[in-house]
């Protein structure tokens, strides 16, 4: 069944909306994929609040050219899968390179970062950063780093003295 006029400009504003609020947006090719893996595909990037539709390039560009953002850097010819997290920037290029393993026909297209079309090469690059979790533990890692060596330090003497002592001790026996 066709798509109705009204059921297409529904679609551009909920298109619109998503695209706004996004922090991070991949954009993919899913040619290949049956309906039952895109369904997989869904309920994995769900967990992690990570939307994922399929919509057509010309309504993309309409929803780009809304957004006053610049879509020449997208050519495809077809539908095209779209990942938006409105949490982190990094989510869904991390998510999807991981599950290109399991669905080989699923290949990263290029993507939206601060309101702006970014290639395929910097998609990869955000993919291959650490989440904002994993780098918030690192952050915290390196801050106690220093604390952590001082009470080292302080314990050592205190450690010596004691080894010190029971060697004493033990030689009087």
């Amino acid at each position: 069944m066709a798509t109705s006029r009204k059921q297409k400009e529904e679609q551009l504003k909920e298109m619109i909306s998503l695209l706004k609020s996004a922090k991070g947006v991949v954009f993919a090719h899913y040619r290949g994929i049956t309906v039952k893996q895109i369904d997989a595909i869904r309920k994995n990037l769900r967990k992690e609040n990570v939307t994922y539709t399929v919509a057509k390039v010309t309504l993309l560009r309409k929803a780009l050219a809304e957004l006053g953002i610049d879509s020449a850097g997208l050519q495809y010819d077809g539908p095209i899968a779209i990942a938006a997290s409105t949490d982190d920037e990094t989510t869904p290029a991390r998510l999807l390179k991981s599950m290109n393993k399991e669905y080989q026909f699923l290949t990263l297209a290029s993507g939206m970062l601060d309101k702006k079309v970014i290639g395929k090469q910097m998609v990869a690059t955000l993919a291959d950063l650490p989440s904002k979790q994993q780098l918030l533990g690192q952050l915290v890692s390196v801050i106690a780093g220093p604390a952590r060596g001082l009470v080292t330090v302080l314990t050592g003497n205190m450690r010596q003295l004691l080894y010190a002592l029971n060697a004493i001790a033990e030689a009087k026996e």
